[in-house]
């Protein structure tokens, strides 16, 4: 889908990860992840891991291209849920590249995200934030996402029990 140009001249392009959008996928993950205080994993083995989702039914990668860059991107999850009894679609790691933010990108981006989900049949559209990442928390409920609160638990499997 095209948008109309912004004041910089420059059409943001949303479409969907192909196998050749692989090193660039991987580099805005690394850029999220180091924000986010986590040490990415080697180029080789988040490249795999990109290649293997891309293979995947039902999980995609969107990016928002201006002039052949991609400047931002999301991962879209579909799953089946029995407390909806329809398909739903998590969105995971989304990004906005720091020189792209503050342009109005991230709203077209999750735009693009909630016509992508819609048309593959989702009935539910959910994301979580960090705790600690108030801005986020802002921008999703200027989108008109709701607040849901929940605690997130996890058991590292790569490690003894």
């Amino acid at each position: 889908m095209a948008y109309e140009k912004d004041n910089r001249g420059q059409s943001p392009r949303a479409r969907e990860a192909g196998k050749g959008d692989v090193r660039e996928v991987g580099a805005l993950l690394v850029e999220i992840m180091r924000e986010h205080g986590i040490e990415p994993p080697a180029p080789t083995e988040l490249e795999k891991v990109i290649r293997k989702i891309l293979e995947q039914p039902g999980h995609s990668f969107l990016l928002l291209e201006i002039e052949d860059e991609i400047a931002a991107m999301c991962a879209l999850v579909l799953t089946w849920s029995t407390w909806r009894a329809s398909l739903i679609c998590e969105l995971q790691d989304v990004v906005v590249s720091a020189p792209y933010r503050e342009r109005g990108y991230g709203r077209l981006l999750l735009g693009e995200a909630e016509r992508s989900a819609r048309g593959k049949g989702a009935t539910l559209l959910y994301l979580s934030a960090e705790s600690w990442n108030l801005p986020a928390h802002a921008f999703y409920r200027s989108l008109g996402l709701s607040e849901k609160t929940s605690l997130y638990f996890e058991r590292d499997l790569t490690r003894g029990s």
